[in-house]
């Protein structure tokens, strides 16, 4: 049986991470089906492809402002703050990025999705 587990995530613990230039990805769940993360963005470039996956992503914003695009033009952007929690259907192709773009604080969210 495992053993309760917490992970500080505005501090940056992770089972693993990976640095990429449109953020940091910190691991801190993958079993039962499911895979948890964090992302941090900060100074980062903004991807100009979009994202997507075929499975739902369930999305709360934990620090800082987190500005959400859709390639479909007609669902408008969001900026997301503390608390929020965006419900992204399978296959909506979106991108995020830290805002405002000039913040001096990171743009760090929280997702949980299935396994694929």
């Amino acid at each position: 049986m495992d053993s309760p587990r917490v992970f500080r995530l505005l501090a940056g613990d992770a089972l693993d991470t990976k640095h990429t230039p449109f953020g940091e990805v910190g691991t801190v769940f993958r079993g039962n089906g499911l895979e948890a993360v964090w992302v941090s963005k900060q100074n980062e470039e903004i991807d100009p492809g979009w994202f997507s996956q075929p499975v739902v992503d369930l999305i709360v914003v934990v620090r800082g402002q987190l500005r959400v695009e859709f390639a479909d033009a007609s669902l408008p952007p969001q900026a997301l703050s503390p608390g929020d929690l965006l419900v992204l259907p399978a296959n909506t192709r979106c991108r995020a990025y830290r805002w405002p773009r000039n913040a001096s604080d990171p743009a760090v969210f929280f997702a949980v999705y299935p396994a694929t």
